[in-house]
């Protein structure tokens, strides 16, 4: 029995038939169908490989429509490999990108610590040959949910796009929706510690290893910075500016309650060393301009195009963190550049300032590194930051990433979550439920 279904991937609606099932990567045949492609050619023909030619994705000159024809891309590769008869490992395995991150790094738009996350596990899935598909909303989520069905492994959303889809009536399975998402399939992203899914921590993919932090266990996937840290070539420090780079984005993390440093932290830092500072910074738009006053060792060289940004920073000798953003990626990207990292140190023990687990920082994931690598300076210490600077100086280091930041060993956890049995979790976690052993909102397997 040949049926017709209509994909809208994007802009366009395509008419598709679909003749088969496939089960784990496995084809399989329902007796009464016969194993011909859409047009009666014979499966894995040639003239059947041709068929799917008629739906070749749309080139879009405008940048921001760039993940449309990713996903005409990849449903067209998806069917022709159906056709043929060989589909790669792991291709008809569907992952639905749901949250907007996904695409704001497709669209050149504002380059965040979650982009860059977002970035880096759509290159994982690529490089595990997965079938990615970007979804504008839950609504267009579901519509491909209901042509993928159990193709689907899993659908990747905002913390509020899961609470959502499981209050609607139309998302999530349930006794009155059984053509829903199941709850089990939806995973959140969520950039910080606390779990953000309807399911519970299991269910939040976390950039960072928080566990080790205290918090609690959500699903550890990370990121790497290999693939930006690679486009860019390492300069060698004899070549390299006297110059230190300051992570702010926005002038107003100098202001005296964002920052520990005041401006005669730097100009004594420069005044010891011979050594300048660089900032790119400006305000935040529909903001009041903070009242801020440089010094005047900083040169400010406005907002920047990431390409100037990694220019600048790649010829530096160190990069000097003013206490926001928490949790950058920056860090690791200097890192990988060869460029150590001035960590302020805004609380500690006051009887055991070595005590480092009692330290809050602005970067907590680098803690157990220490020089040459990363500087950690408390706050009151003007002779420590002098010092930090003068020292990463005198001991340049080489390209150095962490080995849980490799795209090896995002592959390797994304990986597991992938092919780990979720519903059978999921089962567990709703009768702990409803027995009342475990909190949160009751959903349908």
């Amino acid at each position: 029995m040949k049926t017709a279904i209509r994909v809208h991937l994007g802009a366009r609606l395509v008419p598709l038939m679909v003749i088969i099932m496939i089960s784990l990567g496995m084809f399989i045949y329902p007796r009464s169908v016969s194993m011909t492609s859409i047009s009666g050619a014979p499966l894995g023909s040639t003239e059947a490989a041709a068929n799917i030619d008629i739906i070749a994705p749309a080139l879009y000159p405008d940048q921001k429509f760039g993940w449309i024809t990713k996903n005409q891309e990849a449903t067209q590769a998806l069917f022709r490999c159906i056709e043929r008869g060989n589909c790669a490992q792991n291709q008809t395995k569907v992952v639905i990108l749901a949250h907007y991150h996904f695409r704001t790094g497709l669209q050149g738009g504002y380059i965040s610590g979650e982009v860059v996350w977002a970035m880096s596990t759509f290159r994982a899935l690529k490089n595990m040959g997965y079938t990615v598909l970007f979804a504008l909303d839950m609504i267009a989520a579901t519509q491909f949910y209901h042509i993928f069905d159990n193709l689907v492994k899993m659908i990747i959303t905002g913390d509020d796009q899961s609470f959502q889809c499981l209050r609607e009536p139309t998302c999530a399975i349930s006794e009155e929706n059984p053509t829903g998402i199941p709850a089990w399939k939806m995973f959140s992203l969520s950039y910080w510690t606390e779990p953000s899914n309807p399911l519970g921590a299991k269910w939040t993919l976390s950039p960072e290893d928080y566990e080790i932090l205290g918090h609690a266990p959500n699903s550890y996937l990370g990121y790497s910075i290999e693939a930006q840290c690679q486009k860019y070539p390492f300069i060698p420090h004899s070549q390299r500016d006297s110059q230190a780079y300051i992570l702010a984005k926005f002038l107003k993390f100098f202001l005296p309650d964002s920052t520990p440093w005041t401006p005669d932290f730097f100009d004594a830092a420069a005044n010891a060393t011979g050594m300048s500072f660089v900032v790119g910074a400006r305000n935040l738009p529909f903001e009041p301009e903070p009242d801020v006053t440089l010094a005047a060792s900083i040169k400010n060289v406005g907002h920047i195009q990431q390409d100037e940004f990694y220019d600048i920073l790649s010829r530096s000798v160190a990069l000097v963190g003013l206490g926001n953003p928490l949790l950058s990626p920056t860090p690791y990207d200097a890192l990988c550049l060869g460029i150590p990292f001035i960590n302020p140190i805004f609380e500690w023990d006051e009887n055991n300032r070595n005590d480092r687990s009692s330290w809050r920082t602005q970067h907590s994931m680098l803690l157990h590194l220490s020089a040459p690598y990363v500087y950690h300076v408390f706050a009151d210490d003007r002779d420590g930051f002098v010092d930090a600077i003068k020292s990463a100086a005198a001991n340049p280091i080489e390209s150095y990433v962490l080995e849980r930041m490799k795209m090896s060993s995002v592959e390797y956890r994304l990986g597991k979550l992938l092919e780990h049995d979720w519903r059978a979790e999921a089962a567990a976690l709703l009768e702990a439920r409803q027995a009342g052993l475990a909190e949160g909102p009751l959903f349908t397997l």
